[in-house]
C-alpha cells in the first residue's frame, strides 16, 4: 500500500516537473520559425525586413527568456495565420 501511495504523489510530480522544459523547447522551435521568416529583424543579421509586429517580436524575446506563458499562443497565432504549420509540442 505504501508503495502505491508513493507512486501516486509521485508519477504527478515528475510529470509536472517535465512540462516547462518541454515548453521551453517548443518555445524554442515557434521563435526559431518566427524569427528566420516572419521577424522584423531576420535571425541572424542586422537588416530589418521582416512583416512582425511589435508583439510578435516581445513574444519570440520572451520565449527566448524562458516565459512561455503569453508567448507560445502569439507565436502559434502568428505563424498559423501566415500559413505556417506548427511544429510538434513534446
Amino acid at each position: 500500500m505504501r508503495t502505491f501511495l508513493f507512486l501516486a504523489i509521485l508519477l504527478p510530480a515528475a510529470a509536472f516537473a517535465q512540462s516547462p522544459a518541454a515548453d521551453v523547447a517548443y518555445c524554442n522551435r515557434l521563435a526559431d520559425l518566427y524569427d528566420r521568416y516572419l521577424g522584423r529583424y531576420k535571425y541572424g543579421t542586422d537588416r530589418a525586413g521582416g512583416t512582425g509586429s511589435l508583439d510578435d517580436e516581445v513574444a519570440s524575446a520572451q520565449c527566448r527568456q524562458g516565459i512561455t506563458g503569453p508567448s507560445i499562443p502569439v507565436l502559434e497565432r502568428v505563424l498559423r495565420d501566415n500559413g505556417f504549420t506548427l511544429p510538434t509540442r513534446g
